[in-house]
Order: structure tokens, then sequence, then C-alpha cells
């Protein structure tokens, strides 16, 4: 039990690492690319890889649909939902506005456990989940001068990602990580395929690129994320999802060409300090 839950924290630190990658894509075609055709291609190579994962394990798919009864399809509509709407504040609004309501979907996540999976809330859990809120705020600078509409999807997008994944955790005795990525992914491109249409421009190839590592890198830490959700209780787990705010800043800085300010560092390290608290509790407390 206690390797599986390190795995699992791994997992969720690839897939935190594999977002933010993938968002730095969404930045790039954001001024030339429909918010409902980077949702089409953000879910359209998930659901090629989990198709072909489903067929190669012989995963009695339809079977495992009906046992995830409505848990699995609150997490893929949930899901989709947040992507919808944290796509298009991203392309709306200022990226440390959007980013740092986007970060608190841990904190609902550890919320909606405790409120839906019955998981008990102790002083580290909220005082660390706190603690890397704390340092989104102060690494991302937020000014919340944006226009409102896009900052209010941003936190809505937020609280129904929260939901989500913890319906993803309410599935995991009854379903396999590959049919919940591939129920997701399928639901979201369709949705996505039919809402892109009046909308639809065919990408240069340089777009196209962009769009297909949106594809890639949110399949690897849809993956990841889903495998870790489903062996380590929520409120656990979501923290690590912070790491991001990491990962973003240092992507920024080597990619976009960003500078790092002070408060930039002093943020990731407590965020970092927030995780190796929650970290060191687990493994003094928890195996």
């Amino acid at each position: 039990m206690k390797d599986l839950k390190t795995k699992a924290i791994c997992l969720m630190l690839v897939s935190a690492l594999s977002f933010s990658v993938m968002q730095v894509f969404v930045k790039l075609t954001s001024g030339e690319v429909h918010t409902f055709e980077q949702v089409f291609f953000r879910n359209l190579i998930s659901f090629f890889l989990a198709a072909a994962m489903v067929a190669k394990k012989n995963r009695p798919f339809l079977g495992e649909i009906r046992a995830g009864k409505l848990a699995i399809w609150g997490r893929s509509f949930f899901g989709f939902l947040g992507i919808v709407l944290f796509f298009y504040a991203v392309g709306n609004a200022k990226q440390a506005d959007v980013a740092m309501l986007n970060r608190s979907a841990p904190v609902f996540v550890t919320l909606f456990a405790a409120l839906i999976l019955k998981e008990k809330l102790n002083f580290v859990k909220i005082g660390a989940t706190l603690l890397c809120l704390s340092g989104a705020y102060v690494a991302m600078q937020p000014s919340f001068d944006s226009n409102p509409l896009p900052l209010l999807c941003a936190l809505c997008a937020a609280i129904v990602s929260g939901l989500a994944y913890t319906m993803l955790a309410c599935c995991k005795k009854a379903v396999s990580s590959e049919t919940i990525v591939l129920h997701f992914s399928a639901l979201s491109t369709v949705l996505a395929g039919i809402m892109m249409i009046p909308y639809f421009h065919f990408p240069s190839l340089k777009n196209l690129f962009f769009l297909l590592m949106v594809g890639v890198f949110a399949a690897i830490g849809q993956f990841f994320l889903t495998f870790a959700y489903q062996v380590v209780p929520a409120s656990e787990i979501s923290i690590y999802q912070y790491s991001g705010v990491v990962f973003t800043a240092a992507l920024s800085y080597w990619i976009l060409g960003e500078t790092l300010s002070t408060t930039s560092i002093l943020g990731a390290m407590l965020i970092l300090a927030g995780i190796f608290w929650v970290f060191e509790y687990r493994k003094r407390f928890r195996d």
C-alpha cells in the first residue's frame, strides 16, 4: 500500500507537469483557434489511446459504465464543462488571474470529498491546502482587473473540476482507469465536435502541431491523474496538483521567455512547503 501511494504521488506530479505543458500550447493557439476546437483536440488523442487500451485489455466497457452509474457520467460531464470554461477563460483574461482561480480546484476537491465521500478532514489537509493556495496567490500576483465574465468562468471551472475529480474517486472500485478516460474523452470529443462546427477553421500547420501537442500532453496528464485518484483518497492526493504552479512558472520562463520575479520564487517555495508537509505527514502517520 505504501509503495502504491508513493507511485500515485509521482503520477500526480507527472500529470501536473503534463497539464502545465498543455496550458502553454493552449496559450499559443488561443488567438487563432476557437475554444471548442481546442477542447476537441484536447480530448481526441486521449480518446484513441483509451480506446486502444480498453480493446487491448479486453475491458467490458459497457458493463463498467453501468457499474459506474451516475458517478462516471458526472465525472465526464463536469470534466468537459470544466475544460470549456477554463479554455475560454485562458483566451479572454490575464493568465495570472485565470491560473490563480483555477488552482483553487483542490480546495473544492477537499470540500466535496468530505461532503460526498465522507473523507475525514484534519488540520494538516486544511493547513497545507491553504498554504499552497497562498503560495499560488503570491506566485501569480493576480490583479483581478480582467473582464469579470472570464474570471467567473475560471472560478466555475475550478468548482466543477473539483466535483469531477470527486466523482472520479467514486468510480474507483467499479470502473477501470482506461474506461473512465475513454468515457470522458468520447463524451467530450463528441460534444466539442458538434459545438465547434459553426466556428471551425482548418488550422495552419503550426497551430495544428500545437493542437496535437495539447492533445498528447492532455492524454498523459489525464491517464496519470485518473490512476492517482483511484488509489489514494481524493482529499489527500489533490494537493499535489499545486505543483503545476511551479511547473507553469518554469515553463513560462524557459519556453515563453517570461521572467521569474521574487514573488514567483517565494510562492513556489510556499507550495513546495505545503506539499512536503502533507508528504511527511502521510509517511509518518499513514503507513
